[in-house]
């Protein structure tokens, strides 16, 4: 890897060295005293790692105060400056960008660099963007990250030394508005996704804290339920013991017999169908054959670290033949007859519900970090229990939610591919565009 192999292009293009056509420079300092959490008196608003994502965040800012003059002038947020992450445990976000399209009103902090084109390199700061963010350069930037105490840095003399092609102005102009258009489709889908899950909460909150009332469940369980619904404790709706899975040698690779990792436990699903969630287990078939899953299983997580993830239920969809369940969740068998009969679907929205899981981490104990639940706790958690139409509706209800969710997050999918292609396409000049019909177009 040589930071002065520029991406292949075409002959018309001319090249630029970083460290001779881009101005770069280093975030703002400060000490804990200096820091306030929201406007204070003469305090000037900074962002840092956290602000740097998709598109730059402001809804989180850390104000500072004492700050001289002159570093307020130098380290101010200015448009047309690209804002990357230059230091971060995670060495995958070194390099990581966001392009500051408008003047605005902040610092960025020491953790952080910007760079913007020199007036007379003839590169504009859009399309130097866009080359920052291409995912072979922000490979080169992670990979050549420096640091031995688990903090990675940007290596800023590989930095100044990368190399990269760009055509005339127009056609730098032309490739970024192609890009800019992924991009705003991208933002109007996932705003659709979030309007989705937004509802998707609304209607499970409908269903229990205004059918029971947090202070009817949680304080006051003696006030009146809507007809039919019960309060009943989890050991009253399942037809056997809850068990552990099981804990053998795993690997990401195959041979052996398929598990999953708990990254497959989300959005009240087990998905297997995505490989990186899938392990392979070292095991006999004969203690394997005890611990085998099939469709339809609800499986709760029963420790981890994160308490956002213990107690959380998934109920099995797709798997590999033989699949496992591995020793970090619990499988519940519930009645599907009768007159405590839950269904499955019907359990896990419950399980995941806030209200149910609050119930978790409070009977939940931590040993050696790790916070867990076992079967008598799984037993007393209380769940609100309608009558089975009300089920039935509830999960249709959630089932018709989700998939338009998975419709649009599909669609994100399909835009983020066809970015990715696009990115290299455009800016090796395998795909020119032609900045005239641009102009035709928007002028249309």
């Amino acid at each position: 890897m040589k930071p002065t192999d520029a991406l292949p292009h075409p002959a018309d293009w001319n090249t630029a060295i970083v460290g001779e056509s881009i101005d770069i420079k280093r975030g703002v300092s400060w000490s804990k005293e200096q820091e306030h959490p929201k406007a204070y008196d003469r305090a000037v608003p900074v962002i840092g790692i956290s602000n740097v994502q998709e598109r730059l965040e402001l809804g989180d800012l850390l104000w500072l105060s004492g700050l001289k003059p002159k570093a307020i002038e130098h380290k101010r947020v200015e448009k047309g400056w690209s804002v990357m992450v230059g230091s971060n445990g995670n060495r995958q976000r070194i390099g990581n960008a966001v392009f500051v399209a408008q003047d605005v009103e902040f610092l960025f902090g020491s953790f952080l660099i910007a760079a913007k084109p020199k007036s007379e390199s003839g590169i504009t700061p859009e399309f130097f963007f866009r080359w920052l963010r291409s995912d072979q350069v922000q490979s080169y930037l992670s990979a050549s990250s420096e640091g031995s105490t688990g903090l990675g840095n940007l290596s800023h003399s590989f930095f100044r030394k990368m190399t990269f092609a760009f055509p005339k102005k127009d056609e730098q102009t032309a490739i970024a508005r192609v890009l800019d258009a992924v991009d705003a489709a991208l933002d109007s889908a996932r705003e659709a996704a979030n309007g989705v899950k937004e509802l998707r909460r609304a209607v499970t909150q409908e269903f229990f804290y205004s059918a029971l009332g947090v202070t009817a469940y949680a304080d006051h369980p003696e006030q009146k339920l809507p007809p039919g619904w019960r309060l009943l404790p989890t050991g009253a709706l399942l037809t056997e013991e809850p068990k552990n899975g099981v804990s053998p040698q795993a690997t990401a690779q195959p041979p052996g017999t398929p598990t999953f990792s708990i990254a497959a436990v989300r959005d009240g699903k087990v998905d297997l169908t995505n490989t990186s969630n899938v392990k392979y287990a070292k095991i006999s078939d004969r203690i394997a054959d005890k611990f085998r899953i099939s469709a339809g299983d609800v499986l709760v997580v029963r420790g981890n670290a994160n308490p956002n993830l213990v107690g959380k239920a998934g109920r099995v969809g797709e798997f590999p033949n033989g699949c496992i369940y591995p020793d970090i969740t619990k499988r519940i068998v519930f009645r599907t007859d009768g007159e405590n009969a839950v269904l499955p679907d019907y359990a896990v929205l419950a399980w995941n519900h806030p209200i149910v899981h609050n119930q978790v981490l409070r009977r939940a104990k931590t040993s050696n970090g790790t916070l867990k639940i076992n079967n008598r706790d799984v037993k007393q958690i209380v769940l609100p229990v309608p009558p089975e139409a009300a089920q039935h509706e509830i999960t249709s209800i959630v089932a018709a939610v989700n998939s338009k969710l998975n419709v649009l997050n599909q669609k994100i999918r399909a835009l983020q591919r066809l970015k990715k292609s696009l990115t290299y396409e455009l800016l090796t000049g395998c795909v020119r565009v032609n900045p005239t019909m641009l102009e035709c177009e928007a002028a249309a």
